[in-house]
C-alpha cells in the first residue's frame, strides 16, 4: 500500500511538473515574458535643474540590463551649470549604448536644450519654448542699504575672492573681470557639448546663442528639434531604434 501511494504521488508530481512547464512555454510564446523582461524606460524632467537627479537615474537606465531604450521628457527653462552639465553628461554616455529620445513639453530652454541634445533623437511641441542659449551669473548687493541704515561690516579673508558675490558689498573691478571671463568660458563650453551631441547644427548655433527662445515649429526648421510630436511619438521612436516590435515591450517610469 505503501508503495503503491508513493508511486501515485510520484505520478502526480510528474503531471504537475509537466503542466507547470506547458504553462511557461505557452506564456513565453505568448510574447509576456519578453514584454515583462524588456522595458522602455521614462526619465521626468521637470522645472529647474538644480541637483544630480536626473544624472543618477541615467546611469540607473544604463546599469538596468532590462531597459532597452530611454525617453527622456523635458519640461523645464533650465537650471545650475554644474546640474545641466552632469545631467547631459550622463544622458550622453547612455545614448552611446540604448537609444535616447527626447520629447519636450512646455519648455525646453536654455541647460534644458543642451540636455536635450544628448540625445539621439528630439521631438518637441509646435508651441515648446525652447533655444534661450546663454549663462547668467548674478550679484546682488545690498551696500548702499546698509549704509543708509548706518550698518557698517568689517572683512577678514583669506584669499581674496573667499566671498565672492557677497550681499554687504559690490565687486572689485578684479571680480568683475573673473565672472565676466567665467560666464564667457561656461558659454562656450555650452555651445561645444551641443555642437559635439548635435553636429548638424554646427553651422547655425553660435548665431542663436543670444538667449532669445523660438517656439517649436521653429526650433524645426533650424534644426534644434527632429520632429513635432508627443510622448507616444517618442516612445515608438525609442522603441525603433533599439529594435523593439510593438507589444514585446513595457514602459516604466526610472526613479
Amino acid at each position: 500500500m505503501r508503495k503503491q501511494t508513493a508511486k501515485k504521488r510520484m505520478a502526480v508530481l510528474k503531471l504537475t511538473i509537466a503542466a507547470l512547464v506547458v504553462a511557461a512555454s505557452l506564456i513565453y510564446a505568448s510574447g509576456w515574458y519578453t514584454k515583462y523582461t524588456t522595458r522602455v524606460g521614462v526619465i521626468r524632467i521637470s522645472g529647474s535643474i538644480d541637483d544630480f537627479r536626473y544624472a543618477d537615474q541615467a546611469y540607473a537606465a544604463l546599469r538596468d540590463p532590462k531597459i532597452k531604450a530611454v525617453v527622456v521628457v523635458v519640461d523645464s527653462p533650465g537650471g545650475t551649470v554644474s546640474a545641466c552639465f552632469e545631467t547631459e553628461g550622463a544622458l550622453r554616455k547612455l545614448n552611446l549604448v540604448k537609444p535616447v529620445v527626447v520629447t519636450m513639453g512646455q519648455h525646453a530652454a536654455s541647460g534644458a536644450y543642451l540636455i536635450s541634445t544628448a540625445s539621439g533623437y528630439i521631438f518637441a511641441r509646435s508651441g515648446t519654448i525652447t533655444a534661450g542659449l546663454g549663462v547668467v551669473a548674478v550679484w546682488i548687493s545690498h551696500e548702499n542699504k546698509l549704509e543708509k541704515e548706518g550698518i557698517k561690516y568689517y572683512r577678514w579673508v583669506a584669499g581674496e575672492m573667499k566671498d565672492i558675490g557677497a550681499e554687504y558689498r559690490s565687486p572689485t573691478p578684479e571680480e568683475s573681470a573673473y565672472l565676466r571671463a567665467l560666464v564667457e568660458n561656461l558659454m562656450r563650453d555650452v555651445i561645444s557639448r551641443i555642437e559635439t551631441n548635435r553636429p548638424k547644427v554646427r553651422d547655425t548655433i553660435r548665431g542663436l546663442a543670444d538667449g532669445t527662445t523660438m517656439y517649436g515649429s521653429r526650433a524645426l526648421e533650424h534644426k534644434l528639434v527632429d520632429e513635432i510630436g508627443d510622448c507616444a511619438d517618442a516612445v515608438r521612436k525609442a522603441a525603433e531604434l533599439a529594435g523593439l516590435r510593438e507589444g514585446e515591450y513595457s514602459v516604466i517610469d526610472i526613479g
